[in-house]
């Protein structure tokens, strides 16, 4: 074997290994954005169900107000009703004038 036969041998030999060892490199680091893809997708379901148990839970708490409401409360209700309406119709009058 001459020596330019060994040198492209051992030039292919050098690429291979580099080659090698960046496919294994490339692979690392695919298997690790895949555990980092799993951890998020983890994350996010449960926040999901988070919100949705806030929702529920915020909902809830609505529909408490509404049922405690005394009937204090609902005077007050009524009385402020009735003043926007109020409110509403100098602004309708004040309207109509112009």
């Amino acid at each position: 074997m001459n020596e330019n036969a060994r040198t492209v041998i051992t030039d292919f030999e050098n690429k291979l290994h580099r080659l090698v060892h960046e496919y294994r490199t490339k692979v690392e680091q695919n298997d690790e954005l895949s555990r980092k893809i799993e951890e998020k997708e983890n994350m996010l379901h449960e926040l999901q169900l988070r919100c949705t148990a806030l929702e529920n839970s915020y909902n809830n708490l609505k529909q408490a107000k509404v049922i405690s409401i005394s009937d204090a409360g609902v005077d007050g209700v009524k009385e402020k009703i009735s003043r926007l309406v109020r409110e509403i119709d100098r602004c309708i009058e004040s309207l109509k004038k112009e």
